[in-house]
């Protein structure tokens, strides 16, 4: 495990037990819950990124799911974390090497960003992540041209240079994912170049930085990982609406016993 990573799994703990006052009525009507990579569960051996994850997030009432995307050597967008096949499925190939054919007799499990659009574009939001290099705008602009951009999706990324190499989306629908050193430079580029808000660890996207842009002019906020009660709380209670989680399921439980009536 990465230093970071672990850091990040302290903290998380950290705020999982700290109490918070629960949230009032206004705010937990408003949250959206977003599977980050689906609903993902080694447990009942749900896998990230695949159809069975976006069913389950499906079924917890999930209002969006988060994923990534990768280019075959064919052309063809493909819903994969990782630009390899190594940690999921243990082989080490490069999807940027094959077919999709060869892709699909490979790992039958990695589903195309045409059939998760086709499935889930108009009952789930999609938040779709583009990694460096990107060179596909067009085959995007192709598959999510069924789609209405903010409405239906959005699409995301840690490396601002991709957005400024879009043409054939409108900046409202791109979202910077900000990282522990470049909150305040993202938050400044959204707003400078009217994108569509900044995304980011919870502890990241401090009280100020949520005033500058829930002050900004149609500036969407969205934090992650929001994966206990306790966390869930804070978020809801500092305004935050869109909350990516790799807990769907223990949410989703919290969300329907905060709208359940009290006894």
């Amino acid at each position: 495990m990465k230093m970071l990573d672990f850091l990040q799994k302290c903290i998380d703990y950290y705020f999982a037990f700290i109490p918070r006052k629960q949230p009032v009525q206004s705010t937990f009507e408003n949250a959206r819950l977003i599977a980050h990579r689906g609903a993902h569960d080694r447990n009942k051996h749900i896998v990230e990124n695949t159809d069975a994850a976006f069913t389950q997030a499906l079924l917890y009432k999930c209002w969006g799911i988060e994923f990534d995307i990768h280019e075959t050597a064919d052309h063809r967008l493909v819903v994969n974390h990782d630009p390899t096949l190594k940690r999921l499925w243990g082989q080490d190939v490069a999807i940027a090497e094959l077919t999709f054919q060869e892709l699909r007799r490979q790992v039958p499990q990695i589903p195309s960003l045409e059939e998760v659009v086709k499935r889930y574009g108009k009952r789930m939001h999609l938040f779709i992540e583009l990694k460096a290099p990107f060179a596909a705008e067009a085959q995007l602009a192709k598959v999510l041209q069924p789609l209405t951009p903010c409405e239906n999706y959005h699409l995301l990324s840690l490396d601002e240079a991709i957005f400024a190499s879009l043409s054939q989306f409108p900046k409202q629908s791109l979202l910077l994912v900000a990282e522990h050193n470049n909150v305040k430079q993202f938050c400044e580029l959204s707003l400078k170049n009217e994108y569509g808000g900044v995304l980011g660890h919870y502890l990241l996207m401090t009280k100020n930085i949520l005033k500058q842009l829930q002050e900004g002019e149609n500036q969407a906020v969205g934090v992650g990982m929001v994966d206990s009660k306790f966390s869930l709380y804070r978020e809801l209670n500092r305004g935050v609406p869109w909350l990516f989680s790799n807990d769907v399921a223990k949410l989703s439980r919290c969300l329907k016993a905060l709208k359940e009536p009290r006894k």
